[in-house]
């Protein structure tokens, strides 16, 4: 196989990819689509009757999970779609390092998971209220959960509990 081949997995999708292809007429809600190359959260799916060339069309309206950005698409109902992994996952709050030389970037966390592998790599998020919360509830001595999405090489915090509320 020459290196620019790529390697497929079972069901077509390559090995290493951030994305699958999805019929656009198989998309529900709630489920999840890349619309301008960002992975977003469908709210609203509408299907309109097939027209004189055959193709139904899918109209859907979708949430940037990172941003809350609304994000419009609409492609006919037997056409492929990018549609996004995305993995969630839960972490505890080890310790928030804030930067001393420069107080406007965002503090970066120390996080474990439930097998006891700590991650290093993450910023607090940009929402100054969740970032807000997450650290006040930690500087009160209180165990921190983070719940950390990623999809397509980004990963970002989007909420957090109490462990005592788990």
């Amino acid at each position: 196989m020459s290196d620019d081949e790529g390697q497929f997995a079972e069901g077509g999708a390559q090995v290493g990819s951030l994305t699958y292809p999805m019929q656009a007429g198989a998309l529900k809600k709630g489920g999840y689509i890349c619309i301008n190359g960002r992975p977003c959260k469908v709210i609203d799916l509408s299907v309109s009757k097939t027209g004189k060339h055959g193709h139904a069309k899918v109209s859907i309206v979708a949430l940037d999970i990172f941003t809350g950005n609304k994000m419009e698409d609409q492609a006919p109902s037997t056409h492929n779609v990018e549609v996004p992994f995305v993995k969630t996952a839960t972490y505890s709050v080890l310790d928030i390092q804030e930067d001393r030389e420069d107080p406007s970037k965002p503090a970066h966390l120390s996080l474990m998971d439930d097998e006891g592998e700590t991650r290093d790599n993450l910023d607090m998020p940009p929402n100054a209220e969740l970032a807000g919360q997450i650290k006040e509830q930690f500087d009160a001595g209180k165990d921190v959960l983070v719940v950390v999405v990623s999809a397509m090489g980004i990963d970002q915090i989007l909420s957090f509990k109490n462990a005592a509320e788990r």
